[in-house]
């Protein structure tokens, strides 16, 4: 007969698994801050004695990204009256336009009225030559309303992406995960995103119109689900802080006595090289180097993004654009400032200790 478990016994073995899941769950800021501990043990250095402070090359708080309304540019507004509209009823312009000056055209979202100037100015040239002959005034009216119209087509798209509810997810401030699967996953959709906009973005310019919905809309909702911009972001944040602090502990350890006076290794040093080639090496170098690689491609793409608004002649991108894009670039090259830093630091107490093997792999390699 089989022995029955007690319902206390049960419930404590549930909380035990619980506990052990959630252990394992630990965020990018707990694994740093890990090495960290394990780095100050293995100098005999204690963190908390850290008087220096760390020289953040940018804010310990990151800036906000842009909002909506700082993003969106305005879009003139062209009409024509009653009479004129009911004389395009046969036409499939007419029908498109009662749909965007409907209740919920006016609702509308940003994409959703892009896809409404879209279908307006393709359906436009055919209702407009079949005006010439019954009302040639009219037709030239809306000549001259599709042709405004197309000179803004690039507003609608940049309005479309940059003051979606999408775009504020996707930049907005993140939590880092060292859910390294997910992590990747999430920052490869983000980019095929931004590359599917880019590419979208370059066919309006060039006067390519069409596009399927379904397909923007489904990239539109990469972007939600990704949030990779602010995830990035704040791992670079706590990893640029990161390697400052390992820098102070390894240049405190360096100015005071020598972990190998005889310069040769000593057992704390063999504790040392272990920190180095396991947690460092092994854990942080990776992240480092991927978050990295991330941010060369993120910003290579917005940098394009950039440049295809600017060739425009009648639009100019919102200054909060350019001070956000500014910033991120600030962001990345302070990490990178940091961590050649700690690198350099860690090359000079394992040569110290007779330690170096050969220059420790660097981001650097990544780009």
């Amino acid at each position: 007969m089989p022995r029955r478990f007690k319902p206390v016994a049960i419930a404590l073995v549930t909380v035990w698994f619980a506990l052990a899941g959630a252990g394992c769950a630990r965020t990018t800021s707990d694994q740093l801050d890990d090495y960290l501990n394990r780095l100050s043990r293995s100098l005999q250095v204690d963190r908390s004695d850290n008087d220096v402070a760390i020289p953040m090359l940018h804010p310990a708080t990151l800036s906000a990204a842009p909002l909506r309304r700082e993003l969106m540019l305005e879009e003139s507004s062209q009409s024509i009256n009653l009479l004129e509209f009911l004389s395009l009823s046969s036409c499939e312009l007419g029908r498109t336009l009662g749909a965007r000056n409907s209740s919920l055209g006016k609702l509308a979202q940003p994409s959703q009225r892009m896809h409404m100037q879209r279908d307006i100015l393709l359906s436009a040239p055919e209702c407009i030559d079949g005006l010439r002959a019954s009302d040639p005034e009219l037709a030239g009216k809306l000549e001259r309303i599709i042709a405004e119209k197309y000179d803004e087509r690039m507003r609608y798209w940049w309005n479309a992406w940059f003051s979606s509810k999408e775009w504020q997810v996707f930049t907005q401030q993140g939590t880092a995960s060292v859910d390294k699967e997910k992590s990747a996953a999430a920052q490869l959709a983000g980019l095929q995103a931004l590359d599917y906009l880019i590419l979208q973005g370059e066919r309006w310019q060039g006067g390519a119109l069409d596009y399927d919905s379904g397909e923007m809309e489904h990239h539109q909702q990469q972007l939600l689900a990704s949030e990779a911009v602010g995830r990035w972001r704040e791992v670079n944040r706590q990893l640029h802080a990161m390697s400052y602090e390992a820098a102070l502990l390894l240049e405190r350890r360096l100015g005071a006595r020598s972990l190998c006076p005889a310069g040769r290794k000593t057992p704390q040093a063999e504790i040392l090289q272990n920190v180095f080639q396991k947690f460092y090496a092994g854990q942080v170098q990776p992240l480092l180097s991927s978050k990295d690689r991330f941010s060369v491609e993120l910003i290579n793409r917005l940098e394009r993004i950039s440049r295809l608004i600017s060739d425009d002649p009648i639009i100019v991108p919102p200054e909060a654009w350019r001070i956000w894009l500014k910033e991120l670039i600030q962001e990345r090259e302070a990490m990178m400032v940091a961590h050649r830093l700690h690198v350099t630091k860690w090359q000079d107490i394992l040569t110290q200790c007779g330690m170096m093997p050969g220059r420790p792999d660097s981001v650097d390699s990544a780009q």
